[in-house]
């Protein structure tokens, strides 16, 4: 695969790395720091940048399994983070081909919606069965803009053992 943004061939993912870093970004989703609106979810981080980057190996199953056990520690209605997070894998891997020859700063504008979308989506689905809108869940919108702006980190993070060469040598400039 070529990073179009540099032009740099990259080299081959690693599935260990891959599914250690949706590991690491599920971790980081059970700290117990708060339901804030300045906390981004790193794991929908992840699944989109996967399904869009390797969606063979990161797929709509695998969002679903994940969304299942956000939403066991949540202890929040069963299938609510599960069905966001398939849907939002499944509009991720029909984009990929739209947003990988995009710059980063336009992947993340053009990533914004689907960030609102598994952020918004619990608030109103909360709202149709409660009847009632709580206030603090339109922090969503913060929360989205977030994860937005840490695409660019994230892209630059999770693509940088596949940008390192295989064998350095000191005698060869490239």
């Amino acid at each position: 695969m070529i990073d179009l943004e540099s032009g740099y061939i990259l080299r081959p993912v690693n599935p260990l790395f891959i599914y250690f870093s949706l590991f690491c970004a599920l971790l980081l989703n059970l700290l117990p720091i708060g339901n804030y609106g300045w906390v981004p979810d790193w794991l929908i981080l992840c699944i989109v940048f996967w399904n869009i980057q390797q969606h063979r190996y990161v797929n709509v199953f695998t969002a679903f399994i994940l969304g299942l056990m956000i939403d066991v520690h949540n202890s929040d209605l069963l299938g609510l983070h599960a069905f966001c997070y398939s849907l939002v894998a499944y509009v991720a891997v029909s984009w990929h081909r739209r947003i990988v020859a995009l710059t980063v700063f336009a992947q993340a504008l053009h990533l914004l919606p689907i960030f609102l979308l598994v952020s918004l989506f619990p608030v109103i689905v909360h709202w149709i069965l409660s009847g009632s809108l709580y206030w603090w869940g339109l922090t969503a919108v913060i929360q989205a803009l977030i994860e937005a702006l840490l695409w660019p980190l994230a892209n630059r993070i999770l693509l940088a053992p596949q940008r390192r060469p295989r064998d350095i040598d000191h005698n060869r400039p490239l």
